[in-house]
């Protein structure tokens, strides 16, 4: 009887221990930094640009869009392989947790939400990825100006020497234009390359732009395709 209740004993001792180990290891293979590669609800594909997560081994994390870290918290994996993150400065999230998988350097979520099957591929990584919004920052020498598909430029930048300076906080300047100097605020959009611009003052005027960058070449397209500029990044202003 004795031996009956030691064996029993070790057996039980030996399947704690395991799912224990089982469990760390899976924590351990979260621990770091991920890049969201594609989310998907339904049919529908809603990936994030530059989306980031970071999980550390206290049990907090981080995340964020390109340079931006906007959230932190909380996160815990259970044995059933369910993670939950929690925000301390987001919305209580009010779905079941992620289910959890790992597979090479990717690690994949599956839940539902609201009836419809969301799935999501983060890839390790080793620093925080860089956005295009990111490469936007800086100051841009107005090269170009065409509307309707006529070039313009002499009328609106006669000295050619007009910028347009985007800051890290979101606000810009256009400098050495006709009607002198601009401000005004820009924001990216959070899934596609595009930037909304309005300036201030009596009359604001809202612009979205579709935007590509080529090393040091910017181009902006009006949504309505009606607006094209080409720009140039410098280095100091123009006087």
């Amino acid at each position: 009887m004795n031996k009956l209740r030691i064996g029993l004993l070790i057996l039980i001792t030996f399947l704690l221990t395991s799912c224990k180990q089982e469990l760390t290891q899976k924590e351990d293979a979260i621990y770091g930094l991920w890049v969201v590669k594609k989310v998907k609800m339904g049919d529908q594909e809603i990936t994030p640009i530059a989306r980031w997560m970071k999980f550390n081994a206290d049990s907090t994390q981080t995340s964020g869009n390109g340079w931006l870290q906007h959230s932190e918290g909380s996160w815990v994996l259970n044995k059933n392989n369910q993670l939950s993150v929690k925000n301390t400065n987001g919305l209580i999230d009010e779905s079941e947790p992620f289910t959890i998988k790992f597979e090479n350097r990717n690690m994949i979520w599956n839940r539902t939400e609201e009836g419809e099957t969301v799935s999501v591929i983060l890839e390790r990584a080793e620093i925080i990825p860089k956005s295009e919004g990111n490469r936007l920052m800086g100051l841009w020498k107005i090269e170009t100006i065409s509307i309707d598909d006529k070039n313009v430029t002499s009328a609106l930048n006669p000295n050619d020497k007009a910028t347009l300076f985007l800051r890290w906080d979101n606000t810009y300047v256009l400098e050495n234009y006709p009607k002198g100097k601009i401000y005004g605020v820009y924001k990216l959009h959070a899934h596609k390359p595009e930037i909304q611009m309005v300036n201030y003052g009596d009359k604001p005027q809202f612009q979205f732009y579709q935007f590509s960058i080529d090393k040091n070449s910017l181009i902006l397209k009006s949504t309505d395709q009606k607006t094209k500029l080409e720009l140039k990044r410098i280095y100091q202003f123009l006087k």
